[in-house]
């Protein structure tokens, strides 16, 4: 006797997918928020907060680079947790097309999340620990 062969499911494309199931992949790209105003400059509380900052804490660069990124620190600031993830946000990159940052931006990162934990009493975490993170002038 003879088996009999069972077809191939036929594949999904837009053309042939009468449910609307099959999707494109999407580009994280092009899921990014617009920038808005708020990201392209220094908010009144961001730089209010760089002035309470001591001189050799304030994070300069990354405020002439990236006002975004400051004006969240700034809000933050006042919650461990939310600084904390803000960090590791900042510096475990999750997404391959990320430029990275300049050594002089993380300094400033380095020494301002240092300087969180000193006044929160906060122990280092196990993101700060696991980087092997040495300044050029240590080296």
């Amino acid at each position: 006797m003879k088996k009999k062969e069972i077809p191939a499911p036929p594949r999904r494309s837009p053309s042939n997918d009468p449910f609307g199931t099959w999707r494109r992949p999407v580009d994280p790209v092009s899921l990014r928020q617009a920038p808005s105003r708020y990201d392209q400059a220094l908010s009144l509380a961001a730089v209010a907060w760089l002035g309470e900052l001591p001189q050799e804490v304030a994070p300069l660069a990354l405020a002439n680079q990236f006002p975004r990124i400051v004006n969240r620190l700034s809000r933050f600031w006042d919650s461990p947790r939310m600084i904390e993830s803000y960090f590791e946000e900042l510096l475990v990159n999750k997404r391959s097309r990320r430029e990275g940052f300049t050594q002089k931006v993380l300094n400033e990162l380095y020494a301002l999340a240092q300087y969180h934990r000193h006044l929160h009493d906060s122990p280092s975490s196990d993101l700060w620990d696991a980087i092997p993170y040495r300044r050029r002038e240590d080296i």
